[in-house]
């Protein structure tokens, strides 16, 4: 068996990553449900410290799963009340990176462009004029 971390700061880091990694599978159309599989091909960690870490979420609620005893092939997803805490996680992670490019923000921007459509002075993504 694989080294398995079961401090509590390694259990809050795994919590953080599995949620971004199943709100960001899910905005990428990869679905709601993805099997263990795929989250442990995007993470550095053997697979039992990913089983053991998921099982800890199912356990508390933060992630759901049918599977019992919870394996490799198993799908599991954010329950409904993470998903907000995952939104928010990945958002914060990501924040530099998310903002669009110079000029690439439409009307429908609400950063950039008031309620009635008219470019913001402050466009915070300073964006071209349209």
């Amino acid at each position: 068996m694989d080294q398995i971390e079961k401090s509590h700061l390694r259990a809050l880091f795994w919590k953080d990553e599995i949620l971004q990694i199943l709100y960001w599978m899910d905005g990428e159309g990869f679905g709601k449900e993805v099997p263990v599989s795929q989250v442990h091909a995007l993470l550095n960690t053997n697979m039992d410290n990913l089983l053991y870490h998921i099982n800890l979420l199912v356990t508390n609620s933060v992630l759901e799963s049918t599977a019992n005893p919870l394996l490799e092939s198993s799908f599991i997803s954010l329950s409904a009340d993470s998903r907000k805490e995952a939104g928010k996680r990945f958002s914060e992670a990501f924040q530099g990176y998310q903002k669009a490019g110079h000029g690439e923000c439409g009307p429908d921007c609400e950063f950039c462009y008031g309620p009635d459509g008219v470019k913001l002075e402050n466009c915070v993504h300073n964006c071209a004029s349209h």
